[in-house]
């Protein structure tokens, strides 16, 4: 009986371990899109999409009122989350670009 159940307790332990974890991944044309559609529709563009923890984000998005903010989209791309982009007077950038040391801005092409 003792060796059943460490038996079962193993096979538990290796079923967990085989379990994917929802780390980021690539976005899908499909996602993309979606995510820019819902993006427009909250008046907001550009950004880093990602997938992460089960929810799409979308970080340093430019909105209509000339702020950052970071995006969160359930699974269904409906809004879950909009944060203000704020570090002290910094901003934070992802990805490669050029950026302006005078004003703290990001130059765009």
């Amino acid at each position: 009986m003792r060796t059943l159940m460490t038996c079962i307790a193993l096979l538990g332990l290796v079923g967990m371990a085989a379990t994917p974890a929802q780390a980021d991944r690539r976005l899908t044309r499909e996602e993309k899109s979606s995510i820019r559609s819902a993006m427009k529709d909250a008046q907001c563009s550009g950004g880093k999409m990602e997938f992460d923890d089960g929810r799409f984000e979308v970080d340093n998005a430019k909105c209509q009122d000339g702020k950052r903010y970071d995006l969160k989209f359930d699974r269904n791309f409906k809004m879950t989350s909009k944060e203000l982009e704020d570090n002290n007077g910094r901003r934070e950038y992802y990805g490669s670009g050029r950026h302006n040391k005078r004003d703290n801005r990001r130059d765009t092409y």
